[in-house]
């Protein structure tokens, strides 16, 4: 019977007249592909929005009897199935679960949308509509819903009490909130939850879970790429890790390392993070700031601890080193800082 969903469907719907039929078909788009709205049917039928819904419900009552006795084995499947794993799946995750499960190598046109015209219309498993809180749902039964919305107030309070770094700095932690492996996907309901293209899940407003900006974007491929890079490279990770579709445009990439002070140029084109431990700064500034932070240093100490900070050559450490009015060279041929 599973396999002949276009038989079933077509004798369900061919007790009723062509108007009727044409309301379920083009509602849930069993023959398009494309759920109508109440109003575009009605004006295609030149009848009021109101008189497409009487029609959509008197179908409905009729055809619900009939399909939960002969789909019944069906029907009673599929909900077991979503007691095995939490008892609420999203919508789309759980639609490819059940194509997978019962529809594997088989051919029917706009499948998902016939599936979820047997579920919704069997009214087993329960469905729960978007809104401003959540994507389409299944669930089970009310318990089941009532779980997964006291494990969502959890999570939230997780991530807030936690912090982005710290969710960051171990992004595992959030896996200690769920009963089981299973149920780890509840994560992907609420839509003020998200996760990033490296597998982080967080809370959507953070810009390293959610980046809208190329400048956002930047910053995200440095953090996990964990070195600097030239702004050209920094503009192909951003499409290449799929953080966004069209390849990012390398001088808006650069103008936008220019002006974030998160950025840092540690050579010619080549950013670091300040948080990787890079300074801001001239090279003169670098030197200062590590003579006065490890004292006199010899010229070949400069140089490497420089390095660190900098992608130069030897030359170009030494002639700032060199500038009298800057650095202090002792007698002991270590370098400080000049005193004013």
């Amino acid at each position: 019977m599973i396999k002949e969903i276009d038989r079933f469907l077509s004798s369900v719907l061919g007790e009723f007249s062509p108007k009727q039929q044409r309301v379920i078909e083009d509602r849930f788009g069993l023959k398009s592909g494309r759920h109508q709205t109440l109003q575009e049917i009605g004006d295609s039928l030149g009848v009021t929005r109101e008189r497409v819904r009487q029609i959509e419900a008197q179908v409905l009552k009729k055809i619900t009897p009939r399909l939960r006795k002969e789909m019944g084995g069906f029907l009673r499947e599929v909900e077991e199935y979503l007691k095995s794993v939490g008892g609420v799946r999203r919508d789309d995750h759980f639609i490819a679960d059940v194509k997978m499960r019962w529809f594997k190598n088989v051919q029917i046109k706009h499948l998902d949308h016939k599936i979820r015209f047997l579920l919704w219309t069997a009214g087993h498993p329960r469905f729960h509509k978007a809104d401003d809180s959540f994507d389409d749902f299944w669930y089970t039964d009310e318990t089941a819903k009532r779980s997964f919305m006291e494990f969502t107030k959890k999570a939230t309070a997780f991530f807030k009490r936690a912090g982005k770094e710290k969710v960051l700095e171990n992004p595992k932690a959030h896996l200690a909130l769920c009963k089981d492996v299973a149920t780890c996907h509840f994560y992907a309901i609420p839509r003020h939850f998200a996760s990033n293209v490296f597998g982080d899940v967080g809370l959507r407003e953070w810009a390293e879970i959610y980046p809208k900006t190329v400048r956002d974007k930047a910053y995200l491929v440095l953090k996990k790429h964990g070195k600097p890079s030239h702004f050209s490279e920094i503009a192909r990770l951003i499409h290449t890790s799929g953080l966004q579709k069209k390849p990012a445009h390398v001088q808006t990439v650069h103008n936008e390392l220019i002006k974030d002070k998160r950025f840092v140029l540690v050579g010619r084109g080549m950013y670091g993070l300040q948080e990787h431990g890079f300074a801001p700064g001239t090279v003169r500034d670098v030197i200062a700031t590590l003579l006065k932070q490890h004292g006199p240093l010899d010229a070949d100490n400069v140089i490497q601890l420089v390095g660190k900070q900098r992608f130069l050559k030897e030359n170009t450490v030494l002639l700032n080193l060199q500038n009298k009015k800057h650095f202090e060279r002792l007698n002991d041929g270590t370098y400080r800082v000049r005193e004013a």
